[in-house]
């Protein structure tokens, strides 16, 4: 089978290939809609495409999403972990969220991740290589398919699973793979493709200054996230030395120039709580000052303990004070409950597990 995957093509970069190849401009575009809001699984599907086309796209492109290596399901999660048909190979986890009657997915952007947080399991993982932007579009093919892992099977009236959310959460440092994060987030976005709103997007950064500054130049739009987990430097450098290299005041400083150029779009602060770590009421006051000038809400989020960190969540009593400082302190902010918890949805566990 071709390994030339099509998702690696922006739309002109395919209607130049179909020229080429002396097909009409909207047989492109009829294949990107099979692609990319049908989710085909293969060329064969495109029935309104000639068969001699089909054939010939077959022979050269690659469609359709991966069947996993290997599933894990919850009630609220699926995690699944995909060896790419890349040369290089490799495996990568993404994650399909239900959101009542909808889902998020949760894409990974590199094989890996040199941020090295102590308190992930990717972080554990050295950077193998960045992802094309085919391989973390393919990544949501694959989610929204049907029937791949034993789940209800497609019907007429829903045949892929509807995924209304895109987060860049899964593994590896989205703005350390900067041209195939925004190169997928210009596909999401792309009327011809999947056409999603940029406020459905969240790009998640561990705070690459040069990189948030340099995406605010871009004017995509999308909600923009900080894995901070810290409120003062030195714990920064203990939980993501990887990400040390810029003090929190110039990545809060980099976050308030994306505000601004977003007509004052809030950004999204993670907090990973830790017990004795990062939960005590010194780091909420420290919180405060930091983030009283940067249009701002906090996710307070429960570790999702892994099993090499000799590290654990602090008691529902200890953050349930935990926010109520942080909310004396001028900050607006919430505890989101991490889900998936029962299938290790956590970032880098499924591929960790498997890799023993």
């Amino acid at each position: 089978m071709p390994e030339r995957l099509l998702y690696n093509l922006t739309f002109d970069e395919f209607a130049a290939w179909m020229n080429k190849h002396g097909e009409k401009p909207f047989h492109a575009r009829q294949v990107f809609e099979w692609a990319y809001r049908h989710n085909a699984a293969s060329f064969e599907d495109m029935t309104n495409l000639s068969k001699e086309l089909r054939l010939d796209l077959a022979e050269t492109f690659r469609v359709g999403p991966l069947q996993p290596a290997a599933v894990s399901a919850g009630a609220e999660a699926t995690k699944l972990l995909l060896n790419l048909p890349h040369e290089k190979g490799g495996s990568v986890e993404c994650v399909r969220i239900r959101m009542g009657n909808t889902y998020t997915a949760c894409l990974s952007t590199q094989i890996g991740c040199n941020v090295r947080c102590t308190f992930c399991a990717t972080g554990q993982q050295q950077c193998e290589r960045n992802l094309s932007v085919g391989e973390i579009l393919l990544q949501l093919i694959s989610l929204r398919a049907k029937g791949l892992t034993g789940e209800e099977p497609a019907t007429a009236d829903e045949p892929f699973y509807p995924v209304s959310n895109v987060v860049f959460m899964g593994m590896g440092e989205p703005f350390h793979n900067y041209p195939g994060t925004v190169a997928a987030v210009r596909m999401l976005t792309d009327k011809r493709a999947f056409g999603m709103s940029p406020s459905r997007i969240t790009v998640s950064t561990s705070g690459v200054v040069p990189m948030i500054r340099r995406y605010t130049q871009e004017g995509l739009r999308t909600e923009l996230t900080i894995s901070l987990n810290a409120s003062n430097d030195e714990v920064r450098q203990r939980l993501m030395p990887g990400a040390s290299k810029w003090p929190l005041s110039e990545v809060v400083a980099a976050c308030k120039e994306y505000s601004e150029a977003t007509g004052g779009q809030p950004v999204t602060f993670a907090y990973v709580i830790i017990e004795g770590v990062n939960d005590l009421l010194d780091h909420t006051r420290e919180l405060g000052k930091l983030l009283r000038h940067q249009p701002h809400h906090v996710n307070v989020i429960p570790l999702n303990p892994v099993s090499h960190a000799n590290l654990r969540a602090p008691s529902k009593e200890r953050i349930n004070a935990f926010i109520h400082h942080c909310r004396q302190f001028g900050l607006n902010v919430s505890l989101r409950h991490s889900k998936g918890v029962e299938i290790d949805a956590a970032c880098g566990q499924l591929r960790a597990r498997r890799q023993g």
